[in-house]
């Protein structure tokens, strides 16, 4: 039994230290006596002897080799110079042992220092090498990169194993004339900026930008650097991919906000709800008056519909409470001719055209406040996005299978692809000055509520139209049930803007 400690080798080490000191032994007879009888190596007969004291150093190391020397020095002196015996002492014998010992030794010595100076290269590469390992796993477990920038220069080297957070090979990104082209033209004024103070003031710099992967995604690159103690003009840092933590922080905000509007808009319904009852018990007893003229009379009844409507408004503003049909179905026609004539003075102001090409027959199952509103915020759009003169809205209706298309397209001033990819998130606007952000996310929320979907669309429209937004919704089962033959042809119609009083 073997205890540890004892300076026992393990028999891994114990046989490649005996085939050594084996050929410390019998390597130096046959080598000299392969030298004696060739012709090519009898003219130096000690270079084969000392190449295996080399040889036999590094492999086994400067025993073996001194074993090798001291064989060799023994050898030579018996089989080359001398016939007295292989301990032959005399003089001349000594020197030429002496000398080849000398020699040998000092062979062994070098080639051992080699040896020692290549097992520490080795162990020096495979501990880069692990450290390099590490340094990988770690930037794919953080989804990272770290990266070292030269400002002589103006290159950026990309670490070994880095996570492809700007969704292309590294190899490729080195071949880009400028990197700035893969991030969002909005944030790099501002990532220049940060990055030419932090190099003015010496000082480590962070700053956070968006870039577009070769797919269209967007990502958030987070990236921190400073500057190299030893070397001025270097900086180093790591990029991080938080694209998941921003989804976050965006979600988190949203909710917050909503949670604040649906707070003010439980406050607003509740202290409106006086005066809008006030007003419509005004407006039946303005309408029980018999002197009143029949345009009068209309007024007031278009008046007391727009009162209750605003009540219901006021009833469910962002609270999306109300049972699935409880007021359907809902004839698409009826609610378009209502909201189409509702943007009269609008389109009027604006010398702008609203046409309409519908089928009467398609009920849909959506309460029909629900639907005026889907529609009156499409619209209130696309009058705001056209331009000063020559504006044109078309609105037209369509029967797909079981579904209700509802198409609202302009020749306005369209949509940015950046700006598409957020037109329905909640606060999210164009229009500074009058956008609030939350009539088309009411719409998406509404129609998704209904069993429908909402998208956007910025091609494959008609000439001259710019945007279209598509609204699709379930028909009601009378009008799924109704027979082709009983289902009217679809009508196009101009609404012709007419100035109101």
């Amino acid at each position: 039994m073997t205890t540890p400690g004892i300076g026992i080798l393990p028999r891994t080490k114990r046989l490649p230290q005996f085939a050594g000191m084996f050929a410390a032994v019998l390597l130096p007879w046959a080598f000299i006596s392969l030298s004696i009888h060739s012709s090519l190596l009898s003219s130096t007969p000690l270079a084969l002897s000392f190449a295996a004291i080399a040889c036999i150093t590094l492999f086994a190391g400067f025993p073996a080799g001194l074993v090798t020397t001291i064989v060799t020095t023994l050898v030579i002196n018996h089989t080359l110079f001398t016939d007295q015996g292989l301990f032959a002492l005399d003089a001349r014998s000594l020197l030429r042992s002496a000398i080849i010992f000398a020699v040998g030794l000092l062979i062994s010595a070098v080639f051992h220092r080699q040896r020692v100076i290549g097992n520490r290269l080795n162990l020096t590469l495979a501990s880069l090498q692990a450290r390099t390992d590490a340094l990988s796993e770690a930037q794919q477990g953080g989804n990272s990169v770290a990266w070292t920038m030269n400002l002589g220069d103006k290159t950026i080297e990309w670490a070994e194993g880095g996570s492809r957070i700007f969704g292309r090979p590294f190899a490729e990104l080195s071949t880009i004339d400028d990197a700035f082209q893969l991030i969002f033209e909005e944030d790099r004024l501002a990532l220049a900026h940060a990055a030419e103070s932090a190099v003015r003031a010496h000082q480590p710099f962070d700053c956070e930008f968006r870039v577009r992967w070769p797919d269209d995604e967007v990502h958030w690159i987070a990236s921190h650097g400073s500057p190299s103690p030893q070397q001025a003009k270097v900086w180093r840092g790591v990029s991080i991919d938080v694209t998941d933590r921003k989804r976050a922080e965006l979600a988190l905000l949203r909710a917050e906000k909503l949670a604040a509007v649906g707070r003010l808009s439980a406050t607003v319904a509740h202290e409106i709800n006086n005066p809008l009852e006030a007003v419509t018990n005004l407006l039946y007893l303005a309408n029980s008056d018999p002197s009143l003229s029949a345009t009068t009379r209309g007024y007031l009844e278009q008046a007391e519909r727009e009162v209750a409507r605003l009540a219901s408004i006021a009833r469910h503003t962002l609270t999306f409470a109300r049972p699935l049909g409880a007021d359907g179905p809902s004839p698409i026609n009826d609610v378009l001719d209502s909201v189409a004539r509702m943007f009269q003075p609008k389109c009027f102001a604006r010398d702008a055209k609203l046409r309409v090409l519908s089928d009467d027959s398609l009920l849909v199952s959506i309460p029909q406040d629900d639907l005026r509103q889907i529609l009156t915020n499409l619209l209130s759009n696309a009058c705001d996005a056209l331009h000063s003169s020559g504006g044109i809205i078309e609105v037209e209706t369509v029967r797909q299978g079981t579904r209700a298309l509802i198409l609202v397209r302009d020749n306005g001033t369209g949509v940015t692809p950046t700006d598409a990819e957020r037109i329905f998130e909640p606060f999210f606007t164009t229009k500074v000055d009058i956008g609030t952000g939350i009539g088309l996310w009411v719409s998406r929320e509404l129609v998704q509520k209904s069993g429908g979907r909402i998208t956007l669309q910025t091609h494959g429209m008609p000439p001259g139209f710019q945007t279209m937004f598509r609204v699709e919704l379930p028909l009601a089962p009378e009008s799924v049930q109704a027979p082709d033959s009983a289902r009217p042809a679809a009508e196009h119609a101009e609404v012709t803007p007419v100035k109101t009083p």
